[in-house]
């Protein structure tokens, strides 16, 4: 399967690799995500203390290793907190302010999904609606570009 590699830079400084699959073998195609998507998911950032967010994306390599770091990415880290399952969805952003889902991980939760599903597409879609709705059921982390807090902090400067 092809995969997408992102490096992260944690605020503690510590540098990690994740490595996510490309959804679109999933979907022979990438699943787009409405405008309504990201809405309701800052308000529950703002919202509860189990959501939160930060600029950590460093660098973002495709599939076809191309550097793909200067787009708007968002990296979602979701633990449900019930079954202790952890997801890792890899959208990135439209200028039409929706989103395509385009990495799915770890390869537990893959794996999981080829072994249990017989749709893993409808199982995925209903994970990320549920995140956005049942949002003391998981603990979620939004990594956003780190090039962003650059340049605030170059704007602010």
């Amino acid at each position: 399967m092809k995969t997408w590699n992102i490096l992260l830079k944690l605020p503690n400084g510590e540098k990690k690799n994740l490595e996510l699959i490309d959804s679109n073998s999933f979907f022979n195609g990438y699943l787009k995500l409405k405008k309504n998507f990201f809405t309701r998911l800052i308000k529950a950032i703002k919202m509860t203390k189990s959501y939160s967010s930060g600029n950590t994306i460093e660098r973002v390599i495709s599939p076809d290793k191309k550097d793909w770091t200067n787009n708007p990415w968002i990296l979602m880290i979701v633990k449900d907190n019930e079954k202790g399952m952890r997801f890792w969805f890899f959208i990135k952003r439209e200028l039409d302010l929706t989103g395509l889902l385009v990495g799915i991980g770890p390869k537990a939760f893959i794996d999981f999904n080829n072994d249990n599903a017989s749709d893993i597409k409808h199982n995925i879609k209903g994970i990320i609606n549920y995140v956005i709705t049942y949002i003391n059921k998981f603990n979620c982390i939004v990594f956003l570009p780190s090039l962003l807090s650059s340049k605030e902090e170059k704007k602010n400067s």
